[in-house]
Protein backbone atom coordinates (compact mmCIF):
# COMPACT_ATOMS: atom_id res chain seq x y z
CA UNK A 1 0.00 0.00 0.00
CA UNK A 2 2.88 2.35 0.73
CA UNK A 3 3.79 2.19 -2.98
CA UNK A 4 0.55 3.96 -3.96
CA UNK A 5 0.97 7.74 -4.43
CA UNK A 6 -0.98 9.63 -1.79
CA UNK A 7 -1.21 12.95 -0.01
CA UNK A 8 -2.44 14.24 3.33
CA UNK A 9 -6.01 15.49 3.13
CA UNK A 10 -6.57 16.46 6.75
CA UNK A 11 -6.38 15.49 10.41
CA UNK A 12 -8.78 14.42 13.13
CA UNK A 13 -7.53 15.27 16.65
CA UNK A 14 -3.73 15.52 16.87
CA UNK A 15 -2.53 12.17 15.57
CA UNK A 16 -5.17 10.91 13.15
CA UNK A 17 -4.17 11.61 9.56
CA UNK A 18 -6.57 11.25 6.62
CA UNK A 19 -4.81 10.51 3.33
CA UNK A 20 -6.10 10.37 -0.22
CA UNK A 21 -4.69 7.45 -2.22
CA UNK A 22 -4.53 7.59 -6.04
CA UNK A 23 -4.15 3.99 -7.29
CA UNK A 24 -4.07 4.92 -11.00
CA UNK A 25 -0.92 6.97 -10.42
CA UNK A 26 1.16 3.90 -9.51
CA UNK A 27 4.30 3.90 -11.71
CA UNK A 28 3.12 7.03 -13.55
CA UNK A 29 6.17 8.97 -12.36
CA UNK A 30 9.58 7.91 -11.10
CA UNK A 31 8.73 9.21 -7.62
CA UNK A 32 5.64 8.41 -5.54
CA UNK A 33 5.40 12.11 -4.68
CA UNK A 34 2.42 13.91 -6.21
CA UNK A 35 3.70 16.56 -8.69
CA UNK A 36 3.11 20.20 -7.85
CA UNK A 37 0.90 20.73 -10.93
CA UNK A 38 -1.45 17.96 -9.82
CA UNK A 39 -1.65 19.27 -6.26
CA UNK A 40 -2.41 22.72 -7.64
CA UNK A 41 -5.20 21.30 -9.78
CA UNK A 42 -6.67 19.39 -6.84
CA UNK A 43 -6.77 22.45 -4.59
CA UNK A 44 -7.90 25.02 -7.18
CA UNK A 45 -10.46 22.89 -9.04
CA UNK A 46 -11.63 20.46 -6.37
CA UNK A 47 -11.07 21.39 -2.72
CA UNK A 48 -11.61 25.14 -2.76
CA UNK A 49 -14.79 25.08 -4.90
CA UNK A 50 -16.27 22.54 -2.45
CA UNK A 51 -15.36 24.79 0.47
CA UNK A 52 -17.15 27.70 -1.22
CA UNK A 53 -20.19 25.51 -1.84
CA UNK A 54 -20.52 23.96 1.63
CA UNK A 55 -18.86 26.60 3.83
CA UNK A 56 -19.57 29.93 2.14
CA UNK A 57 -19.12 31.87 5.38
CA UNK A 58 -15.66 30.28 5.95
CA UNK A 59 -14.31 30.35 2.38
CA UNK A 60 -12.61 33.69 2.99
CA UNK A 61 -10.35 31.98 5.55
CA UNK A 62 -8.96 29.61 2.92
CA UNK A 63 -6.09 30.70 0.63
CA UNK A 64 -7.28 31.89 -2.78
CA UNK A 65 -5.19 29.31 -4.64
CA UNK A 66 -2.60 26.58 -4.19
CA UNK A 67 0.15 28.99 -5.18
CA UNK A 68 -0.91 31.55 -2.58
CA UNK A 69 -1.19 28.81 0.06
CA UNK A 70 2.39 27.63 -0.54
CA UNK A 71 3.67 31.22 -0.44
CA UNK A 72 1.79 31.81 2.80
CA UNK A 73 2.95 28.69 4.63
CA UNK A 74 6.60 28.55 3.45
CA UNK A 75 9.22 30.25 5.59
CA UNK A 76 12.49 31.86 4.53
CA UNK A 77 14.36 28.53 4.57
CA UNK A 78 11.81 26.83 2.31
CA UNK A 79 10.20 24.80 5.07
CA UNK A 80 6.42 24.45 5.01
CA UNK A 81 4.45 25.31 8.18
CA UNK A 82 0.96 23.96 7.58
CA UNK A 83 -2.03 25.92 8.76
CA UNK A 84 -5.25 24.30 9.97
CA UNK A 85 -8.78 24.97 8.77
CA UNK A 86 -11.78 23.07 10.09
CA UNK A 87 -14.59 21.27 8.29
CA UNK A 88 -17.60 20.68 10.60
CA UNK A 89 -18.32 17.07 11.44
CA UNK A 90 -21.96 17.21 10.30
CA UNK A 91 -21.02 17.81 6.65
CA UNK A 92 -18.04 15.45 6.43
CA UNK A 93 -19.98 12.59 4.81
CA UNK A 94 -21.30 14.76 1.99
CA UNK A 95 -18.08 16.74 1.67
CA UNK A 96 -15.93 13.60 1.46
CA UNK A 97 -18.06 11.89 -1.19
CA UNK A 98 -18.29 15.00 -3.35
CA UNK A 99 -14.54 15.53 -3.00
CA UNK A 100 -13.77 12.06 -4.42
CA UNK A 101 -16.37 12.47 -7.18
CA UNK A 102 -15.01 15.87 -8.23
CA UNK A 103 -11.44 14.60 -8.02
CA UNK A 104 -12.18 11.64 -10.32
CA UNK A 105 -13.50 14.00 -12.98
CA UNK A 106 -10.34 16.11 -13.11
CA UNK A 107 -8.04 13.47 -14.62
CA UNK A 108 -8.30 9.77 -15.57
CA UNK A 109 -5.48 8.95 -13.15
CA UNK A 110 -7.44 10.51 -10.28
CA UNK A 111 -10.23 7.96 -10.69
CA UNK A 112 -11.02 5.46 -7.91
CA UNK A 113 -9.30 7.59 -5.27
CA UNK A 114 -10.08 6.63 -1.69
CA UNK A 115 -9.49 7.83 1.85
CA UNK A 116 -7.18 6.08 4.31
CA UNK A 117 -7.38 6.97 8.00
CA UNK A 118 -4.04 6.60 9.78
CA UNK A 119 -3.67 6.65 13.56
CA UNK A 120 -0.05 6.89 14.75
CA UNK A 121 1.64 7.52 18.09
CA UNK A 122 -1.26 6.32 20.26
CA UNK A 123 0.56 3.57 22.18
CA UNK A 124 0.63 5.34 25.54
CA UNK A 125 -3.02 6.40 25.28
CA UNK A 126 -4.24 2.80 25.04
CA UNK A 127 -2.09 1.01 27.65
CA UNK A 128 -4.12 -1.74 29.28
CA UNK A 129 -4.00 -5.12 31.00
CA UNK A 130 -4.14 -7.63 28.10
CA UNK A 131 -5.51 -10.34 30.42
CA UNK A 132 -8.48 -8.21 31.49
CA UNK A 133 -11.33 -8.26 28.95
CA UNK A 134 -13.02 -5.07 30.17
CA UNK A 135 -9.70 -3.22 30.23
CA UNK A 136 -9.08 -4.24 26.61
CA UNK A 137 -12.53 -2.98 25.61
CA UNK A 138 -12.08 0.36 27.42
CA UNK A 139 -8.71 0.90 25.73
CA UNK A 140 -10.21 0.20 22.30
CA UNK A 141 -13.15 2.52 23.00
CA UNK A 142 -10.77 5.32 23.94
CA UNK A 143 -8.66 4.68 20.85
CA UNK A 144 -11.66 4.86 18.50
CA UNK A 145 -13.38 7.74 20.30
CA UNK A 146 -12.81 10.14 17.39
CA UNK A 147 -14.58 7.78 14.94
CA UNK A 148 -18.26 7.25 14.20
CA UNK A 149 -18.07 3.52 14.83
CA UNK A 150 -21.59 2.88 13.49
CA UNK A 151 -20.25 3.89 10.05
CA UNK A 152 -17.03 1.86 10.27
CA UNK A 153 -16.72 -1.42 8.36
CA UNK A 154 -14.38 -3.54 10.58
CA UNK A 155 -13.24 -5.58 7.57
CA UNK A 156 -11.83 -2.41 5.94
CA UNK A 157 -9.88 -1.24 8.99
CA UNK A 158 -6.65 -2.55 10.48
CA UNK A 159 -5.12 -2.08 13.92
CA UNK A 160 -1.71 -2.83 15.44
CA UNK A 161 -1.92 -4.78 18.69
CA UNK A 162 1.25 -4.96 20.76
CA UNK A 163 2.73 -6.58 23.84
CA UNK A 164 5.64 -4.81 25.52
CA UNK A 165 8.10 -6.42 27.93
CA UNK A 166 10.26 -4.34 30.24
CA UNK A 167 12.54 -4.77 33.26
CA UNK A 168 13.70 -1.91 35.49
CA UNK A 169 17.23 -0.63 34.70
CA UNK A 170 17.51 -3.02 31.75
CA UNK A 171 17.21 -3.06 27.99
CA UNK A 172 15.08 -6.03 27.03
CA UNK A 173 15.61 -7.31 23.51
CA UNK A 174 14.92 -10.33 21.27
CA UNK A 175 17.01 -13.43 20.75
CA UNK A 176 17.75 -14.14 17.08
CA UNK A 177 17.03 -17.85 17.40
CA UNK A 178 13.60 -17.17 18.88
CA UNK A 179 12.00 -15.75 15.75
CA UNK A 180 10.39 -19.05 14.75
CA UNK A 181 8.70 -19.36 18.15
CA UNK A 182 7.29 -15.83 17.89
CA UNK A 183 6.02 -16.46 14.36
CA UNK A 184 4.37 -19.72 15.42
CA UNK A 185 2.60 -17.90 18.26
CA UNK A 186 1.37 -15.09 15.99
CA UNK A 187 0.39 -17.48 13.17
CA UNK A 188 -1.03 -20.53 14.98
CA UNK A 189 -2.72 -21.84 11.81
CA UNK A 190 0.57 -22.16 9.90
CA UNK A 191 2.34 -25.54 10.00
CA UNK A 192 5.60 -25.74 11.93
CA UNK A 193 7.55 -26.68 8.79
CA UNK A 194 6.23 -23.61 6.98
CA UNK A 195 7.08 -21.37 9.95
CA UNK A 196 10.67 -22.62 9.98
CA UNK A 197 11.05 -21.83 6.28
CA UNK A 198 9.79 -18.25 6.64
CA UNK A 199 12.93 -16.96 8.35
CA UNK A 200 15.05 -17.97 5.33
CA UNK A 201 13.01 -16.00 2.81
CA UNK A 202 13.89 -12.56 1.50
CA UNK A 203 10.45 -11.30 2.60
CA UNK A 204 11.50 -11.87 6.22
CA UNK A 205 13.46 -8.77 7.24
CA UNK A 206 15.86 -9.07 10.17
CA UNK A 207 16.81 -5.92 12.09
CA UNK A 208 20.14 -6.32 13.86
CA UNK A 209 20.68 -4.42 17.07
CA UNK A 210 24.03 -2.68 17.40
CA UNK A 211 25.45 -5.09 14.81
CA UNK A 212 25.02 -8.01 17.24
CA UNK A 213 24.00 -11.07 15.25
CA UNK A 214 22.51 -12.85 18.29
CA UNK A 215 20.11 -10.01 19.17
CA UNK A 216 17.71 -9.11 16.39
CA UNK A 217 14.19 -7.98 15.75
CA UNK A 218 12.25 -8.66 12.58
CA UNK A 219 9.48 -7.49 10.24
CA UNK A 220 7.28 -9.80 8.20
CA UNK A 221 4.16 -9.47 6.04
CA UNK A 222 2.72 -13.01 5.90
CA UNK A 223 0.44 -12.46 2.90
CA UNK A 224 -1.66 -15.58 2.24
CA UNK A 225 -0.03 -17.36 5.19
CA UNK A 226 -1.75 -14.90 7.50
CA UNK A 227 -5.25 -15.18 6.04
CA UNK A 228 -6.50 -17.89 8.41
CA UNK A 229 -5.40 -15.92 11.47
CA UNK A 230 -6.29 -12.57 9.85
CA UNK A 231 -2.74 -11.30 10.50
CA UNK A 232 -1.36 -8.85 7.95
CA UNK A 233 1.95 -7.80 9.50
CA UNK A 234 4.23 -8.85 12.37
CA UNK A 235 7.18 -7.05 13.87
CA UNK A 236 9.42 -7.47 16.89
CA UNK A 237 11.71 -4.66 17.97
CA UNK A 238 13.25 -2.94 20.98
CA UNK A 239 12.19 0.53 22.07
CA UNK A 240 15.77 1.66 22.66
CA UNK A 241 15.61 2.74 19.00
CA UNK A 242 13.63 5.74 20.28
CA UNK A 243 16.95 7.51 20.89
CA UNK A 244 17.80 7.54 17.17
CA UNK A 245 14.51 6.92 15.32
CA UNK A 246 13.56 9.88 13.12
CA UNK A 247 10.77 10.15 10.54
CA UNK A 248 12.25 13.42 9.28
CA UNK A 249 15.74 14.17 7.91
CA UNK A 250 17.95 14.78 10.91
CA UNK A 251 21.06 13.87 12.85
CA UNK A 252 20.45 10.12 12.63
CA UNK A 253 19.45 10.00 8.95
CA UNK A 254 21.31 7.41 6.83
CA UNK A 255 24.44 8.78 5.19
CA UNK A 256 25.61 8.12 1.64
CA UNK A 257 29.19 7.83 0.26
CA UNK A 258 29.13 11.50 -0.76
CA UNK A 259 29.78 12.29 2.90
CA UNK A 260 33.37 11.07 2.38
CA UNK A 261 34.21 12.79 -0.90
CA UNK A 262 35.24 16.29 0.22
CA UNK A 263 36.97 17.67 3.26
CA UNK A 264 33.95 19.86 4.01
CA UNK A 265 31.45 17.00 3.96
CA UNK A 266 33.90 14.82 5.91
CA UNK A 267 34.15 17.47 8.61
CA UNK A 268 30.35 17.64 8.75
CA UNK A 269 30.25 13.87 9.13
CA UNK A 270 32.78 13.93 11.98
CA UNK A 271 30.75 16.62 13.74
CA UNK A 272 27.59 14.53 13.39
CA UNK A 273 29.34 11.44 14.75
CA UNK A 274 30.51 13.48 17.74
CA UNK A 275 26.96 14.72 18.38
CA UNK A 276 25.59 11.18 18.11
CA UNK A 277 28.23 9.94 20.54
CA UNK A 278 27.24 12.58 23.10
CA UNK A 279 23.60 11.54 22.92
CA UNK A 280 24.42 7.84 23.26
CA UNK A 281 26.78 8.60 26.16
CA UNK A 282 23.95 10.41 27.94
CA UNK A 283 21.97 7.17 27.74
CA UNK A 284 24.53 5.54 30.05
CA UNK A 285 23.95 8.22 32.74
CA UNK A 286 27.62 7.93 33.66
CA UNK A 287 28.79 10.63 36.04
CA UNK A 288 25.27 11.62 37.08
CA UNK A 289 24.00 9.79 40.14
CA UNK A 290 20.62 11.50 39.89
CA UNK A 291 19.86 9.88 36.54
CA UNK A 292 19.25 6.32 35.41
CA UNK A 293 20.56 4.65 32.29
CA UNK A 294 18.08 4.71 29.41
CA UNK A 295 15.89 1.60 29.52
CA UNK A 296 14.42 -0.27 26.57
CA UNK A 297 11.51 -2.67 26.17
CA UNK A 298 11.02 -5.56 23.77
CA UNK A 299 7.82 -5.09 21.78
CA UNK A 300 5.90 -7.59 19.66
CA UNK A 301 3.17 -6.27 17.34
CA UNK A 302 0.66 -7.81 14.96
CA UNK A 303 -1.51 -5.95 12.47
CA UNK A 304 -4.97 -7.47 12.34
CA UNK A 305 -8.45 -6.56 11.16
CA UNK A 306 -10.33 -4.29 13.54
CA UNK A 307 -12.73 -7.14 14.37
CA UNK A 308 -9.78 -9.02 15.95
CA UNK A 309 -8.61 -6.10 18.07
CA UNK A 310 -9.91 -7.57 21.35
CA UNK A 311 -8.66 -11.13 20.83
CA UNK A 312 -5.28 -10.75 19.09
CA UNK A 313 -2.05 -11.14 21.07
CA UNK A 314 -3.68 -11.04 24.51
CA UNK A 315 -0.90 -13.14 26.00
CA UNK A 316 2.27 -15.09 25.20
CA UNK A 317 3.36 -18.36 26.88
CA UNK A 318 5.99 -18.11 29.61
CA UNK A 319 8.28 -20.60 27.89
CA UNK A 320 8.42 -18.38 24.78
CA UNK A 321 9.15 -15.32 26.93
CA UNK A 322 11.94 -17.10 28.78
CA UNK A 323 13.59 -18.24 25.57
CA UNK A 324 13.03 -15.26 23.26
CA UNK A 325 13.59 -12.32 25.61
CA UNK A 326 17.08 -11.18 26.61
CA UNK A 327 17.34 -8.60 29.44
CA UNK A 328 20.67 -6.75 29.66
CA UNK A 329 21.70 -4.09 32.19
CA UNK A 330 20.96 -0.75 30.55
CA UNK A 331 24.34 0.77 31.46
CA UNK A 332 26.09 -2.21 29.86
CA UNK A 333 23.94 -1.96 26.73
CA UNK A 334 24.80 1.68 26.07
CA UNK A 335 28.46 1.20 26.93
CA UNK A 336 29.03 -1.51 24.30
Amino acid sequence: MYKIPNFCFGKVANRSVIRVFLPHMVNKYESRAIPKDDLQLIYDRCLRPLVRMHLPNMASHWPASYTSAIALYRDGTGRIHEGSLDVPAHILDTFGQEYLTTLSALHPYFRDAYFVHEFRGWKASSIHDPLHQLDRQLALDKFTDVLSMDKVDPSAWYIDVGLEFGHSDHVVTWRDTGHEALLAHCLPSVDEVDVDSIVDKTTFQVDRMMHLKDLTGFRYAPGTKGHADKVHYIQAYTTEKTMSYQLHPGLFSPLDPNSLLTSGSLNDLLQKVEEMSKILFECTADGDEARYAQEGCARLEVRVGLSKALTALTTIPNNICRYCLVPLPAKTWWSV
